[in-house]
């Protein structure tokens, strides 16, 4: 059986396993007998998806025509990305307590993106979905933000309320990108904060990050799944993991995710490590 393994999940697999697993194998979870909960989307990932409507419409005339497009073609392109996403369920936060808040914040990030990380970038490729075979019946799939010119950059667009760990999901971008024939030699992160309207909005930040030790990190993680996917399958007796156990994937009570809002496994059979001893 064949498993595609998305970029993203190797940042998020670090954190949680058996929450990422949770969502990468749901299929496969819930035919083993566990029912994982549904959850609704959060309005930062709304907002992040309409920044991110807004650089690729950006980077995509840039990539056509050599210029940046006018300012009013990305805020029109986040605008409608935003509304799309929020026009089905969506929790709102403290930061984002409303929709045309939630509107607000993705135009002034768009606007902060394209006066601080646009202008520096000479795309090669914009959101081209790359996929390769990691490891016997492992396959890679990721789509960075922008395959760049300048020093042979993968380029991936992160927003949010704080900076995450994110050294794998661009190792896997910097693999993907080696194995189709595209010399990579540095890998950037670049940020944009989502913080409460009535706060002035930060300018956004490039962090660069070394393409060999994002490469080893995203190897690492991508054997440890392989080898976390076998023992959910097939068991692992060393282990003490029988095939279809929540345990062939660790559980991480402590992270900052581990809450029913954020976590399709939380109280369910699939993961009760949240629970106290006391606890029923």
């Amino acid at each position: 059986m064949t498993t595609i393994v998305r970029a993203s999940t190797l940042s998020a697999y670090t954190d949680c396993p058996r929450r990422a697993a949770a969502r990468m194998m749901r299929a496969e979870i819930e035919a083993a007998g566990h029912a994982l909960r549904s959850l609704p989307h959060g309005v930062g990932a709304a907002v992040g998806m309409a920044v991110h409507a807004a650089a690729a419409i950006t980077l995509t005339e840039r990539l056509r025509t050599g210029a940046l497009p006018p300012a009013d073609d990305a805020r029109d392109a986040a605008r409608d990305a935003l509304r799309e996403a929020i026009a089905g369920e969506v929790v709102f936060d403290r930061d984002t307590p409303a929709a045309d808040a939630a509107e607000v914040q993705a135009l002034r990030m768009a606007d902060a993106w394209r006066d601080g990380i646009a202008p520096q970038v000479e795309p090669v490729a914009v959101e081209e979905r790359l996929e390769a075979e990691a490891l016997p019946g492992l396959v890679l799939s990721g789509q960075s933000d922008v395959i760049a010119r300048e020093a042979g950059r993968v380029r991936d667009l992160k927003t949010g309320a704080r900076r995450g760990h994110h050294r794998p999901q661009l190792g896997a971008y910097s693999l993907l990108a080696r194995t189709h024939g595209i010399d990579v030699r540095e890998a950037a992160e670049d940020f944009v904060a989502r913080v409460a309207v009535k706060k002035a909005q930060p300018a956004a930040e490039t962090h660069l990050h070394d393409v060999t030790g994002a490469e080893v990190a995203a190897m690492a993680v991508l054997r440890r799944i392989d080898a976390d996917i076998r023992a959910f399958r097939f068991g692992d007796p060393e282990r003490g993991v029988a095939p279809g156990e929540p345990w062939a994937f660790l559980a991480n009570p402590m992270s900052k995710l581990c809450s029913d809002r954020w976590c399709p496994a939380w109280g369910t059979s699939w993961c009760r490590e949240h629970r106290l001893k006391e606890e029923p």
